[in-house]
């Protein structure tokens, strides 16, 4: 079933490590958007593991209008080497 129109535009997929260490940077993210209005969607909002990890995360991209990616950790193989990203 597709999302309800007015719940897609103000929804908003986050892409982002979900470790300790990520965890002070995702807070203050998960506030602002919902502080503006919008609802955040993350992997970890459904903990069923009979779900496989890639259609619940199609689906949530699928039912959001927005997106925040953080590449951030990526890294090149070699020194001074580009990361490269290979996306449609």
């Amino acid at each position: 079933m597709p999302p309800k129109r007015d719940s897609f535009d103000r929804n908003v997929f986050i892409n982002c490590p979900f470790d300790r260490d990520y965890y002070s940077l995702l807070r203050p993210l998960l506030f602002t958007i919902t502080y503006l209005g919008f609802n955040p969607r993350i992997a970890l909002e459904s903990s069923d593991s009979g779900e496989m990890r890639i259609e619940k995360i199609c689906a949530l991209i699928k039912g959001s209008k927005y997106s925040v990616h953080d590449l951030s950790r990526l890294k090149a193989a070699r020194t001074g080497e580009f990361y490269r990203l290979n996306m449609l």
